[in-house]
């Protein structure tokens, strides 16, 4: 997957709470914001917004918040990888719902209902990988 697909999935994390959508108006890129959403609203390759995604970015960084969606490195375990009795470990996570799916993956659920991709305003769909 390419770069894009980590950096829609840091944005759609970020989009919870509506924090992102009120900084980007105040930081005078509201309007690449909305162009990244309708597209991928829309399943357009996400490359096709990768100038707006920059620009996003840009914005906050003049603001003190550098990485908005490129972010640091670090490792991280896959969730639900460890084994069970009497059989082969899955693997089961939640994952972006769009056509074109950004890296996204959560844990959890449960209760609640699964996760939500704020971009799409759409539950996460749950996936199970049998290892």
């Amino acid at each position: 997957m390419s770069d894009m697909g980590h950096r829609i999935g840091r944005l759609c994390v970020q989009l919870a709470g509506g924090e992102l959508a009120v900084r980007a108006e105040r930081y005078g890129v509201a309007e690449p914001l909305v162009r990244v959403l309708d597209a991928l609203r829309r399943g357009a390759d996400p490359e096709t917004v990768r100038g707006d995604l920059d620009a996003v970015d840009e914005g906050f960084a003049v603001h003190g918040i550098d990485g908005l969606t490129t972010g640091s490195r670090s490792y991280q375990p896959l969730p639900g990888a460890g084994g069970g009795a009497g059989g082969h470990p899955v693997l089961r996570g939640w994952v972006c719902p769009a056509p074109r799916r950004c890296v996204r993956v959560a844990e959890g659920g449960g209760e609640g209902g699964p996760p939500v991709c704020e971009a799409l305003s759409a539950p996460l769909v749950l996936v199970e990988i049998p290892l």
